[in-house]
Formats: C-alpha cells, structure tokens, sequence
C-alpha cells in the first residue's frame, strides 16, 4: 500500500474517533430530557435539532434549599386540559387586545388613557406599560412582541429633571428589565444594561444619613426635596438590588439594600417600634427612624413583609418574617363570626387597637402566609392564608359587576383565636355544655382529611352568602387590581384545589365583561352599580400592574404547573418572575 493510501486512512480513523469521542462527551441533559414528564420541559426548535428545556421551566441543575412548595399535580384528563387550555387562550386574548390598544396609542408613554386615547406620564415618562409588560410578554410566548418594541425600550432616557418615585421605578422598572432578560435566557443585553443605568440613578437617592432612599428623587438635578419614606419603600428595593448585583457582578446594589434591612433589623423603641416585627409606615430619611405608630399590610406597608420572605433561608429574612407574622396574629388578626373570613386591617401599635377596614392591597398577604407556612413549617398559617382570601374573592362574588371595592369596613368583628375561628357561637357552646351537663355525652368526631378537587369540567363554586350586616364599601372603585388572583396564583400551586381555579376565572369574566373598551381595559367607577352599560361606569385610567401581574396571575393559574414554578421562581412585588439562584453573599 503507498503512503499516500496509507495517510488518507489513517486520517479518516482519526476523524471517526473524534466524532465518536465528542458524542460521547455532549452533557447528559441533552440526552435524557425524553425521559421527562411531558409536562415538565417545553420543546424548543434548535439549530441541531435537539430539545432544549425552556427558561419558562427553570433550571434542572437547580436545586432549592427550601421545602417543596408546590402541589404535587397529578396527570390532566384530557377533557380537563381542553378546558384549561381554552381559558388560559381566552386570557391571552384580552392581554393581547389591550397591548395592542396600548401599542397603537401610547407606545413609548406610562399608560393609555382608555376611554380618550390620551397618554399619561405619572412614572418618568419611561413606559411604564411597556416595560411592566416586557415579563408577561416573554411569559405568554409573546416573544415577537418584545422584539417589535426593544428600539424603544433601547432610546429610553433616565435622566429627566422631574421628581420621580424611587419605589416605583425600582419594582416597575428595574424588576421589569431584570425579569425580562432573565426569562429571554439574557438573549437581549439592552436589558440589562438599561436596568444598570436605571440602578445608577437612582443610587444617589440612598446617600442618606440613614441609608432609606427618599420618596422621590430628580435625576436630572441629583437631589430631592423630600426627607420622608414609607415602610412599603424602602423594604421593596432588595430583591431587584440583589439580583443586580448578581448579573453585573457589582456590589454596590446589594450593599444598599442591605443596609436597609440592617437598619429595620436593629430598631426599637426608641426608633418609634412599639411591637417587635410591625413596622410603622412613615419613616424618617434624615433621622432614621418612624414618624407614626400604624402598621398595615396594605397601603404604604403592604410589600416590606413579602420580600422578607425572598428567601426564607436567610436566617436574618427568616426571623424578621416571622416576628412579622407572629405579632401580626396576636395583635392585628381579628375573625368575622359565623363566616370563614378573617380580617386583617391597620394597627396602632402605640395604642394597640385595629381598625375595622381592609384595603384590596392587603389580598396580597393569603399568598404570601401560604408560601410562609410551607417554608417554616407552620400550619397555622395555611388556615389563615385561605380565611383572608376567602374574605377577598368574598368582595368580588357579592358586588353587583362581580368587581372588588377599593376597601372595606366590618365592624362585627372579633380577636382572632385559633380555637373558635370559623365555628358558630351555637357550636361553640355546644362543644363546652357536655362538660358541664351530665345528661350529655360527648361525641369524639374524628376529622376527615378534606378531599382536594384538582379537576372536574363540571367544578360548581358553592352559592355566596349574603354580606354580613356590618359590612360595607368604602372606596367602590376597582382599579384593575392583582393582589386578590396573585393569592388564588399561589394557593392554587401550593394546594392543588380547583376552587381558586374556579375563582379567579369568575374575576377574568368580571373583568373582561366591565372594565372592556373599544382599546383596552379601564377602571371601574362603583362595583356595586346597578348600571348596566360598562361605558357608564369606567375611569379613563389604566394602570402598568394590570399587564405586569392582573393578567399574568390569571395566565398563570391556568398554564401548566411546571411553568413558572414557586419551586424554581420568585416573584418580586411586581409580579416579575427571576430565575432562583444560589445566593452567595461574597
């Protein structure tokens, strides 16, 4: 054989050794995703042909510290997964046709005016809307959506000589940007980059003697005129900081926002604390410390307990969350008798005594005691999470639209106590009299495990009582607001129960139904009204959370499970979704 044969061989043997070798090299993950449930990897069309988990779906290498939050889902009939999917579409649809309203008269402005079709510029002019919706957009498969506006996204300006809400700007914004490049798998660096120059100006804004950033802050002149900030602000910056820091590799944001919790952590009495773990809502940015004596969960509170519960194995987060919660039970909880709801109104914690209102921004907190309980092994907790929505979608089911109220007062209302929670004062006495009657034999009933309905096409929701007497409306409006089917969201992950389901579709047609214009969705004047022509009743107003989380909660809820998981995901105040990392804190 001549050398030149003799080469020409040897060659080829080399090369099928090396495709051999590089085939037996390719990562594991690529070859058994087959193996997964179907249900739990969305295919993705490759170069190579090969399937390649989505984002949408978390990170298989990741594994959570904490415990399992999730229900266990077990296989969809398919006549159940028709009718899922028909209503996840129909969701889709009504996102779609206010995107496409807002795209088409406001592109590039805050909101859409919906009755007008005027513009509205209440957060820096930035678009609101349209970064708000950039998550839900990648949510929805609506990729396409996101690339027809990132020149715009591309052109924004930070630098405005306006006063702008710091608060606002970081979970509208910032969480916006972040969520949007983490869920695109980092394809669009733009992201990012307009998330650092948005964290940059803002900085300024924390160079307080304290370390709370202002309420508001200009900047264009560097400077702020104001000396005050609420509780629900400066706790609402640590996730969004943190995760900066984490994709550009600075630590200036987290140094910031943990300074905040450092400060909030070491107060006390002589800071205007009266009751460890309920923090007062005005505080003072020069002194460093509270300007009244009222804890909420709602308005101006409402966000600083939830991103305590970021992480709940951070031992510090972990421990201010539940003081938080355990004096919030003792102090501020109080129990509607003869109904299953709770009540979760304002607290004065100097003369500790509660209110007899709740706001709709406190329907946000049944979600949040549901992971809480799951993550810190409190049953407790779960109960109470399903009394107070059961008190929320309550607002909604009794109304005339089928649309919450703003806030609502009862004044028939009592201290919560495990013992007699959601028990008539006729069972309550019947359960002592035996004790005390010796005709009376007492009957031991054991409890039964409730069966969880997970899915049944012909699911009926049990008829709403009547209101109770002392119930009524404060502000009637509805707002478009998310808090309520951001609980139904969680309880329904968490639980697997059909019922929250079930809820949050009766509020997706309420919505759909009255708040409909011509391009959008609008407000709603009176939830009680008897008009019944929805043109009459709307507010020409259409806030940025409707497409950041309104309609991405109720998406979701009707999506598959694995997608977004809580066991793979957080969510931050604005409902946009990170990936869960590791947190190292060098």
């Amino acid at each position: 054989m001549s050398k030149r044969w003799k080469l020409g061989l040897a060659t080829i043997c080399l090369i099928l050794i090396l495709v051999q070798v590089r085939f037996m090299m390719k990562p594991l993950s690529q070859n058994t995703l087959e193996n997964k449930p179907w249900n739990d990897v969305k295919p993705i069309k490759t170069s190579t042909n090969r399937r390649k988990q989505s984002i949408l779906y978390g990170q298989d290498e990741f594994s959570s510290q904490l415990p399992k939050l999730q229900h266990t889902f077990s296989p969809e009939p398919i006549e159940y997964a028709k009718l899922r999917e028909k209503r996840r579409l129909a969701i889709k649809s009504s996102f779609l046709h206010g995107w496409n309203g807002y795209k088409t008269y406001a592109l590039g402005h805050d909101e859409l005016k919906p009755l007008t079709n005027k513009t509205h510029d209440p957060f820096g002019g930035w678009g609101a809307t349209m970064v708000d919706a950039l998550s839900t957009l990648l949510v929805m498969d609506l990729e396409d959506e996101l690339k027809s506006v990132i020149d715009h996204v591309q052109r924004i300006d930070f630098n405005v000589d306006e006063d702008v809400s710091v608060f606002e700007s970081i979970i509208r914004y910032l969480g916006g940007f972040i969520s949007a490049y983490d869920l695109s798998d980092q394809k669009y660096p733009i992201l990012l980059t307009q998330a650092q120059r948005l964290a940059n100006v803002l900085l300024p804004a924390f160079d307080t003697p304290s370390g709370l950033p202002t309420h508001l802050w200009n900047p264009a002149r560097n400077m702020s005129f104001y000396q005050d900030t609420l509780i629900a602000e400066a706790g609402t910056v640590q996730l969004e900081l943190m995760m900066l820091s984490q994709f550009t590799q600075n630590p200036i944001y987290t140094q910031k926002a943990q300074a905040i919790t450092d400060l909030l952590d070491n107060m006390g009495y002589e800071h205007g604390m009266y009751i460890r773990g309920l923090y007062p809502t005005s505080l003072d940015v020069e002194k460093g410390r509270f300007r009244d004596d009222t804890t909420t969960f709602g308005a101006m509170g409402d966000s600083a307990f939830e991103y305590l519960l970021t992480d709940g194995k951070i031992p510090q987060y972990g421990r201010m969350y539940l003081d938080s919660i355990r004096s919030m039970k003792q102090h501020m909880l109080r129990q509607i008798p003869g109904y299953d709801m709770l009540l979760l109104p304002p607290y004065d914690t100097f003369r500790q005594k509660a209110e007899n209102s709740m706001d709709h921004l406190t329907c946000f907190v049944p979600g949040m005691l549901a992971m809480g309980s799951k993550t810190f092994n409190e049953p407790e907790d779960m109960d109470i999470a399903k009394g107070l929505l059961e008190t929320c979608v309550f607002m909604y089911r009794t109304t005339k639209t089928g649309l919450s109220p703003e806030n609502w007062y009862i004044s028939e209302n009592e201290r919560y106590n495990p013992i007699t929670y959601n028990k008539t004062r006729t069972e309550l006495e019947r359960a002592r009299d035996w004790w005390y009657d010796d005709d009376e034999i007492p009957t031991v009933q054991k409890t039964r495990k409730k069966q969880t309905t997970e899915y049944d096409i012909n699911y009926k929701l049990p008829q709403v009582r009547s209101r109770p007497s002392s119930l009524f409306f404060g502000d009637e409006r509805y707002i478009l607001r998310p808090e309520t089917v951001e609980s139904l969201f969680i309880l329904y992950r968490i639980t697997g129960d059909q019922k929250y389901q079930e809820y949050g579709w009766e509020i997706f047609q309420a919505i759909d139904k009255w708040c409909k214009t011509k391009s959008a969705f609008a407000a709603f004047q009176n939830v009680d009204s008897d008009i019944e022509t929805p043109e009459d009743n709307q507010i020409d107003s259409m806030e940025s959370f409707l497409y950041a989380e309104t309609f991405k909660y109720l998406y979701l809820l009707f999506s598959s499970p694995n997608m977004i998981s809580l066991d793979k995901f957080v969510f931050n105040t604005e409902a946009h979704p990170f990936v869960r990392r590791h947190w190292h804190w060098a």
